[in-house]
């Protein structure tokens, strides 16, 4: 009977330390974050750096870069209007301001 006891207090102690590691996390310099739950965000985005708390196995974090993203697109030869083929090298530089909106907007 004894080891029972202390089977189950072990099972007890593992899942409340699994809770409380699930509750938090760290949001590092550089990054954004939205809490979502079931899918919805959830309150304001966390944009400062630091530990942070949330609800444990209900809300999940999604992280945003603060900082500038290139995207260099491939270089390929296209036709004008008057059929003679120019060379084109696409890039773009863009910084996500409102990680909330992204979301929306993207989805991930």
């Amino acid at each position: 009977m004894d080891k029972i006891i202390r089977i189950f207090l072990l099972c007890i102690l593992a899942g409340t330390a699994v809770t409380v590691w699930d509750g938090f996390f760290v949001l590092p310099e550089g990054q954004q974050a939205v809490i979502t739950q079931f899918g919805a965000p959830v309150g304001e985005p966390v944009t400062e750096a630091g530990l942070k708390f949330k609800m444990p196995f209900i809300q999940v974090v999604q992280y945003f870069d603060k900082r500038v993203l290139i995207w260099d697109g491939d270089p390929n030869q296209i036709p004008t209007i008057d059929k003679t083929f120019i060379y084109m090298d696409n890039t773009a530089r863009w910084r996500i301001d409102d990680p909330l909106r992204f979301l929306q907007a993207v989805g991930t």
